[in-house]
């Protein structure tokens, strides 16, 4: 039992030496390979060049863009026994909603579509489906 003891010991030995040699001599193969000033030089400039292109890029789509978006004001009433898909389309009508379909959907999702309340509502199409569904539902 000693004897294989001891050799096991030996053998733990015997890698641990050769795995210590071939990391010392090639650790410095390891290192990442520092660039040089030149190239660094050549780095900056085209990130310099990237960020001029991206703040030119900004400057044409402010130009170009809109600064703000209309927002549309909606008095809402619904009946008692209304459908909620002649709601839809009037806040589509009203351009409260882009679709009157997609509301449609989020009301059935969320199933909505039968908790709608009559009553009078003022909605506006800074809105989100889930805020204009909250206050229809109260």
């Amino acid at each position: 039992m000693k004897r294989t003891t001891r050799a096991f010991a030996a053998g733990i030995l015997f890698a641990t030496t050769i795995l210590g040699i071939v990391y010392y001599t090639n650790h410095k193969q390891l290192q990442p390979n520092k660039i040089s000033e030149k190239q660094y030089e050549q780095l900056v400039a085209e990130r310099n060049e990237l960020a001029n292109a991206l703040e030119k890029l900004k400057k044409e789509t402010k130009k170009t863009t809109p600064s703000q978006k209309q927002t549309y004001i909606y008095t809402l009433t619904i009946a008692k026994g209304e459908a909620s898909r002649d709601i839809a389309k009037r806040l589509q009508q009203a351009h409260i909603i882009d679709d009157a379909q997609s509301f449609l959907t989020y009301l059935d999702a969320h199933e909505l579509t039968r908790a709608v309340r009559p009553g009078t509502y003022v909605i506006t199409s800074d809105m989100s489906y889930e805020q204009i569904a909250r206050k229809i539902t109260k």
